[in-house]
């Protein structure tokens, strides 16, 4: 980086220039905003903990990295059946209809969670006696 960039090269000639009083206040003000810092390349943030690896993942067929399947494939009929049906409806019956949903979807979460709460008072959850109880029927 030997050779003068053009900013450099204008400025040259801008200041060889007569100034005048608002020229001399415009450079000064440049003068100011002027930095000498020489900018580096950023160090790597995450580096690769094992060289190579990365490479390997996008090779694999993991979940992560798997290409994403045609839509064809994922919808069923039923389902775009049930797409078509939401774009025929007319905006106000479309927000009806998320409403119930969503109120449906609400009450769904409240039995779930009663059910929950019932699993637990009941002890359906709890590893150690089922393990005992396990042990005992052996």
């Amino acid at each position: 980086m030997s050779s003068k960039s053009e900013t450099d090269v204008e400025m040259s000639t801008s200041a060889e220039k007569p100034r005048t009083s608002g020229d001399a206040n415009e450079t000064a003000k440049v003068d100011e905003l002027i930095s000498l810092e020489t900018l580096r390349e950023s160090p790597v943030q995450w580096p690769e903990r094992f060289p190579g690896m990365e490479k390997f993942l996008t090779m694999s067929d993991t979940p992560i990295h798997r290409p994403s399947a045609d839509s064809d494939q994922i919808l069923s009929c039923v389902n775009l059946a049930a797409i078509n049906q939401f774009a025929r409806l007319p905006p106000e019956q479309l927000v009806e209809k998320i409403k119930s949903m969503h109120d449906q979807i609400y009450r769904l979460g409240l039995r779930e969670s009663k059910e929950m709460t019932r699993g637990k008072l009941l002890g359906i959850f709890d590893r150690e006696r089922l393990t005992k109880a396990k042990a005992m029927r052996n």
